[in-house]
């Protein structure tokens, strides 16, 4: 199984950026286009530049989104702004988010975890990767050799043990950090030097499945840069930097982990009009259609949404139409994907929602290929039904598919099968925060 063991963090200097508010971000890949300019006016030292540089006509393969980066990162180690710490540590965090209008709180612990090729099992993914993005972040990572965001990563502990051994050890003791995001949310991390404390999470930890739940495209280029490494020096030592990757980790069972919806927006699809979805669609399941005009539509939408929501066990799914006065709740036939993939796609991805979307909606019913599925710019993705409608309302999408979220019992069911979910199947929440610790590959 993987090694897990502290680290030298690198983390933002508070003598120079007492507001940490102002640096940190979420990851690259929940940040939009506005937000990002938004970050990037927030701070000179914001993550941003780090994680989500701009792109320039002039880019040259020497002068880049990647090498701006790199040159970023080392000035601000240069200057002071960001600290390398002298002793390594678990970087033990908590964080207190509201969710459905209550306060949660989830705690978790950032460390290195020993790279490891999928076959062997000891870390498993859910969900399949996009092609642009995995060249992406292999980019970043080749220019900065740097991990700037953790990936989060689950495993079990129903009994409490790990979790419960971090928490005793940070309880009462002033947090290093602490201080609350731009939504709200309060961040509190304290460093845990003590090697005895190590040495007992690595061995508990030692017999564990490790389930990635965000991250995916992080691990898979890390695990590339490490095995080109590799072929050019077969004796690399397995203590060498490159063979590791930061992580955050919590357990499975934190009352405070929570999955949100990851709701599909498709642009593009002009041509699918409103009798055109519905005829197509009525092969595949039972069609509810709740209609609205200018005067009531606010109040069908949320009668829509507690529609879908109510249904979550029952593979109920929302789909809103531009142009069309009328949401539809589709309820997936009896027997209807055993009888059309039972020899191509296995059992437990053939119950999921976002498998039946993606097989019914996407490819037979709208007729995209694996190529579109793999294209970022044809498929959104959000976790917010309101962002979801509101871009059919304002003719950005042609159409929006509201799904329930995919449940923890069926993430670990399919990555023990050793079985991958489309692209975008969950939406763990809240992400881990970027700019909390940085890990250096080259130290």
């Amino acid at each position: 199984m993987p090694r897990i063991i502290p680290f030298r963090g690198i983390l933002y200097n508070q003598d120079k950026v007492p507001d940490l508010r102002a640096v940190v971000t979420p990851p690259h890949d929940v940040i939009s286009a506005k937000e990002q300019q938004e970050y990037y006016k927030a701070h000179p030292q914001n993550m941003i530049r780090l994680i989500l540089g701009k792109i320039h006509p002039e880019d040259t393969e020497h002068d880049n989104r990647y090498t701006r980066a790199a040159m970023f990162f080392r000035s601000w180690l240069d200057i002071g702004t960001l600290r390398q710490d002298k002793e390594p540590a678990f970087y033990v965090t908590e964080i207190d988010f509201r969710l459905d209008g209550e306060i949660r709180t989830r705690l978790g612990f950032i460390a290195l975890v020993e790279l490891e090729e999928f076959e062997k099992g000891g870390i498993r993914p859910h969900e399949k990767t996009f092609s642009a993005t995995n060249v992406d972040r292999l980019r970043l990572i080749e220019a900065s050799r740097a991990n700037f965001s953790p990936i989060f990563l689950l495993f079990a502990d129903p009994d409490n043990e790990v979790l419960g051994s971090l928490r005793t050890v940070v309880e009462g003791l002033r947090p290093d950090l602490d201080f609350e995001d731009l939504k709200g949310y309060r961040h509190r991390l304290w460093r845990v030097k003590d090697q005895q404390i190590h040495k007992e999470i690595g061995q508990r930890l030692a017999d564990r499945s490790l389930y990635i739940a965000d991250g995916h495209h992080r691990y898979g280029t890390a695990l590339e840069y490490r095995n080109r490494i590799k072929s050019q020096d077969p004796t690399l030592d397995p203590d060498a930097p490159c063979n590791f990757v930061m992580m955050y980790l919590t357990s499975m069972h934190a009352p405070g982990l929570a999955i949100r919806p990851a709701h599909r927006l498709l642009c593009g699809a002009e041509k699918v009009v409103k009798e055109t979805f519905v005829d197509k669609a009525c092969v595949y399941f039972d069609i509810e259609t709740l209609n609205f005009d200018s005067v009531n539509r606010k109040q069908i939408e949320e009668a829509f949404l507690t529609r879908v929501k109510a249904e979550a066990n029952s593979k109920a799914m929302g789909v809103a139409l531009r142009d069309s006065n009328g949401f539809y709740v589709l309820r997936v036939k009896k027997g209807v994907m055993d009888y059309l993939v039972r020899q191509k796609i296995p059992e437990p991805l053939r119950k999921l929602d976002v498998t039946i979307v993606t097989k019914l909606i996407i490819q037979d019913i709208l007729g995209l290929d694996s190529v579109a599925l793999d294209d970022e710019q044809r498929i959104l993705y959000t976790s917010r039904a309101d962002e979801a409608l509101g871009a059919i309302y304002s003719g950005k999408c042609a159409i929006a598919l509201i799904l329930n979220p995919t449940r923890l019992d069926q993430v670990q069911e399919v990555s023990d099968a050793g079985l991958i979910m489309p692209r975008k199947s969950t939406y763990f929440y809240p992400k881990v925060m970027t700019g909390l610790v940085i890990n250096r590959i080259d130290d």
